[in-house]
């Protein structure tokens, strides 16, 4: 079924269900999606923020829906709403202003919303490469949608992709002596890991069927500060799907041309 078709038989009617109270929390109703302008931005990420702190995954897929069927692009949902969002409700877990149980069920939310989008969408054709990803959370991180996300992206760029769990070490050093990855990536959210995060990549490294796998890193420790990248072992960082997407092509492309 194409997008369009998806849209219109099994997304928007969901709207015609979505629920009306106003969040307790924030004290104003949430628009609807026909109030906005044919952008995203900061109210629209503040509405659909507070819809993942209150509503089903469905209204937030009806109102993902309507924004599409004006016109709007999957890309555009993903990189100016839904990691937006992933980000606010993250800032508001820091200012005190929701718990960590809210922040991990809004998070949840958002995932259903990614499964749900990446199952109806096609998978796109890169001409039978073989390129696959190894992603993992960071040792000890209890969030991992950031990490979900980025899977999804390049799932749907054409790649193999697999996550591993973070609470085994030796298990993701066995998945990388057992079956070629072109790339590793890990996501870190607190400084507090990064030596177990150093061990973890020296660890693969040195296990690796592929002498040249790239490892790639993200989160909020890398994003505060940049130097870590190389003191962690990493090769680079990205701060979104579209950048790692571009760097872990060039990567493959640059060890396939023996550069």
């Amino acid at each position: 079924m194409s997008l369009a078709k998806m849209v219109e038989s099994e997304i928007i009617p969901r709207l015609m269900l979505a629920h009306k109270e106003p969040f307790n929390g924030l004290a104003r109703p949430i628009p609807e999606p026909a109030e906005f302008q044919d952008h995203l931005g900061a109210e629209t990420t503040e509405a659909f923020c507070r819809m993942a702190l209150t509503r089903e995954s469905e209204s937030l897929l009806a109102f993902v829906g309507t924004l599409l069927q004006r016109g709007l692009t999957l890309q555009a949902i993903y990189v100016d709403l839904i990691i937006p969002t992933a980000h606010r409700l993250g800032r508001l877990w820091d200012e005190d202003e929701v718990s960590f149980t809210d922040v991990t069920i809004g998070l949840g939310r958002l995932q259903q919303v990614v499964r749900v989008l990446g199952w109806k969408t096609p998978v796109g054709d890169d001409g039978g490469s073989a390129r696959s990803a190894l992603f993992m959370a960071g040792p000890g991180e209890m969030h991992t949608f950031g990490l979900f996300l980025i899977d999804d992206f390049f799932r749907r760029a054409g790649w193999r992709t697999w996550i591993e769990d973070a609470s085994a070490a030796r298990g993701v050093e066995q998945t990388v002596e057992t079956h070629w990855f072109d790339l590793f990536g890990m996501s870190l959210g607190a400084e507090t890991q990064l030596e177990t995060a150093t061990s973890v990549i020296q660890a693969i490294r040195k296990a690796s069927r592929n002498p040249d796998i790239f490892i790639l890193v993200g989160g909020r420790v890398f994003d505060q500060r940049p130097e870590l990248v190389s003191i962690v072992g990493a090769d680079a960082m990205a701060a979104t799907g579209c950048e790692a997407l571009i760097l872990a092509d060039k990567a493959v492309r640059r060890v396939a041309s023996g550069v």
